[in-house]
């Protein structure tokens, strides 16, 4: 085929004349025939060129054709070459995509530039190229200034460590509801997402209520101080609405369990910080996580998870919300320490979780019971879909 006959087609496909620069890169086409690697240099240098042009001075035909020509050769030219012209369309907003798309799922040397900043991937482009891919195309991915939640989805879904990381600190990653709880849930076997996540403006108090029971003691103050809302606060803004009482809202069951969070804190009595040293000083705990379940009215999961926490700030804030004294709290979270193996607590250690019953008010410690019933609830419920989820690949 020479190349006044691949010209003349062409020009019958546009139905228009080609500007001078398009006529110049198909008078190349003829070289990519030779197997050389110079030659097939030398023609997408040109078709570079061409394709870097303004929008104005390519007709849309012309455009077109310029970025089929350049995907189809792209498979067939030297690694360092692709490189080169994927860092040049790097930032171009209007690089050629069926060009880019296929250098974003070149080899990650290729493909890092494109993948961290190229505003031309869609963000389609970009979730397919996650689920193509591996390690070091998803950390690339999560490097870009801002993402999608379909993009954030996608890369929560690899649970790479590293891909994580990036988007956990970066205050402009966007997440759904189910990838933040997903992330959320992953932070239990990768602890270092803890403080990244901890650190997010857009973080529900839930959330970090779910994280307080794998997260280190600094975090865990954090957690208890920072995403715990006073309570009379809370009423004095949705006053009316809880004057018409909660079963109006029984068709809502997120703001149902929302406005429970603001009934007033439950009066316990004098006599339960003796109740609950005597149950302490039985053979087991069994009795104490029952005690504490009827008392505070949550699930005896949750006052297991409260009784059995190696930590022992669950068990001080608990202590706040049922109104021991300081201490009946000393008294009771020792005898219910000396239940569990292991060595005993130091002075340090009984005086940091002294320091945190005593900083915590009564009625920010009973919010933050529900919201530990609420995280446990859930966590049980997203365990039970993984099971059946899992049953149900295994039959297939």
């Amino acid at each position: 085929m020479t190349d006044h006959t691949v010209i003349t087609e062409v020009d019958d496909a546009l139905g228009k004349k080609l500007s001078r620069e398009a006529r110049e890169m198909l008078g190349l086409v003829a070289l990519a025939q030779d197997k050389a690697g110079k030659a097939r240099a030398l023609i997408v240098r040109r078709l570079m060129d061409i394709a870097l042009l303004p929008e104005s001075q390519l007709m849309p035909q012309e455009r077109q054709l310029v970025d089929q020509m350049l995907a189809q050769l792209i498979g067939h030219i030297e690694v360092d070459l692709r490189a080169r012209l994927a860092a040049r369309l790097a930032d171009r907003a209007d690089a050629p995509q069926e060009v880019i798309v296929t250098l974003a799922n070149d080899v990650i040397a290729v493909a890092q530039p494109l993948l961290e900043r190229s505003r031309a991937l869609a963000d389609s482009d970009l979730v397919t190229i996650i689920a193509a891919n591996g390690h070091d195309h998803w950390v690339a991915a999560a490097r870009r200034a801002e993402l999608s939640s379909s993009v954030t989805d996608a890369l929560i879904a690899t649970c790479d460590p590293e891909a994580l990381m990036q988007i956990a600190g970066n205050e402009k990653a966007l997440f759904s509801s189910k990838g933040y709880e997903k992330i959320v849930a992953l932070s239990e076997s990768q602890p270092e997402l803890c403080a990244p996540l901890l650190g997010r403006r857009d973080l529900t108090p839930s959330l970090a209520h779910t994280m307080f029971w794998w997260a280190s003691s600094r975090l865990r103050l954090e957690i208890v101080n920072r995403f715990t809302t006073d309570r009379r606060l809370l009423r004095e803004a949705l006053t009316d609405a809880l004057d018409d009482g909660l079963e109006a809202f029984s068709g809502d069951p997120d703001l149902l369990r929302t406005l429970k969070l603001m009934v007033p804190q439950r009066r316990y009595g004098p006599s339960i910080g003796e109740d609950l040293i005597s149950a302490a000083r039985a053979t087991d705990l069994r009795k104490v996580v029952v005690l504490i379940s009827q008392l505070a009215q949550i699930a005896p999961l949750t006052a297991a998870h409260i009784v059995m926490d190696q930590g022992g700030e669950a068990l001080a804030v608990a202590s706040k919300a049922l109104g021991l004294t300081r201490k009946e709290y000393l008294q009771f979270a020792l005898l219910v320490a000396s239940h569990r193996s292991g060595p005993s607590r130091n002075a340090a250690e009984v005086n940091r979780l002294t320091g945190l019953f005593d900083s915590v008010a009564t009625d920010r410690a009973d919010v933050v019971l529900r919201y530990w019933d609420d995280a446990v609830d859930a966590r049980r419920k997203i365990r039970d879909e993984v099971q059946v989820a899992a049953s149900q690949d295994v039959a297939a």
